[in-house]
């Protein structure tokens, strides 16, 4: 009993270190999570703030060129717009200008800074939706484990419990079990007292057995002497009815 005990205690103290483990791993995963949620929603204010400034900014150039009226024509959609030569009005071999050029005779390049502009608002987009949809699936993946590990911490608890019911019902029968070797050892120890008690005369019984058994046979001997003997008497006294005596007298004598 003590045996089987002590095997169910192990494996509860098993189970008990499995519990603290899992739940170890449940805080790690926790902490793990938050830091990259942490990261996530810096990096999104990041990019959503420069984003916001970056909007601002061509919002401003956009409305300067509007305010002095210098017609930039069609935006291209890329940073491609920046590359491009310029357009001379006259060759390019001539000397250039000393005059002061216009606020319009930028126009191309300023073409190319709009495109900048677009491009990376473009790509910042791009990178709040990337960062959207991987912070999704880091939390989809954390909840599936998180889900995988508070089952098991179930499933342990309950094997705990279990554990714990059949200790308990192992040592109340490891008492009974001692309840009734303690009164065994009682009916034995009396036993054994009664035993002791007893034993002298049994032993003189013993010692005496074959002594007192010549006195029963001498005795028995005796007893069919006498019985022989009081046979004979009888057979004697009925033999002598049968025979007549002559008669004395006594008084026959005196004469």
């Amino acid at each position: 009993m003590q045996g089987l005990i002590d095997l169910r205690n192990k494996e509860r103290e098993q189970t008990i270190q499995q519990i603290k483990e899992t739940n170890e791993y449940l805080d790690k995963i926790l902490e793990e999570r938050k830091a990259e949620n942490e990261a996530y929603l810096q990096a999104k204010k990041d990019d959503e703030d420069a984003k916001e400034l970056l909007e601002k900014a061509k919002a401003a150039f956009l409305e300067y060129y509007k305010k002095n009226d210098i017609k930039m024509g069609p935006i291209q959609g890329s940073a491609t717009g920046m590359l491009q030569e310029p357009e001379f009005a006259r060759s390019k071999d001539d000397a250039p200008d000393a005059s002061l050029s216009s606020k319009g005779n930028n126009k191309v390049a300023s073409k190319g800074v709009i495109s900048l502009f677009d491009y990376i608002i473009e790509d910042l987009g791009d990178e709040l939706t990337n960062e959207k949809a991987a912070e999704a699936k880091s939390q989809e993946e954390y909840e599936a484990e998180k889900a995988t590990a508070d089952k098991l911490v179930e499933d342990l608890t309950e094997k705990k419990v279990n554990l714990e019911s059949t200790i308990a019902k192992r040592k109340e029968d490891k008492a009974s079990e001692e309840k009734d070797k303690q009164d065994n050892n009682g009916d034995r120890d009396a036993e054994l007292a009664y035993q002791a008690k007893i034993k002298p005369d049994c032993d003189w019984i013993l010692k005496a057995f074959d002594q007192r058994a010549d006195a029963r046979a001498a005795e028995m001997n005796g007893l069919e002497s006498a019985k022989e003997f009081l046979a004979g008497k009888t057979a004697l006294l009925e033999k002598s009815d049968d025979v007549k005596f002559p008669s004395i007298g006594f008084l026959g004598l005196s004469n």
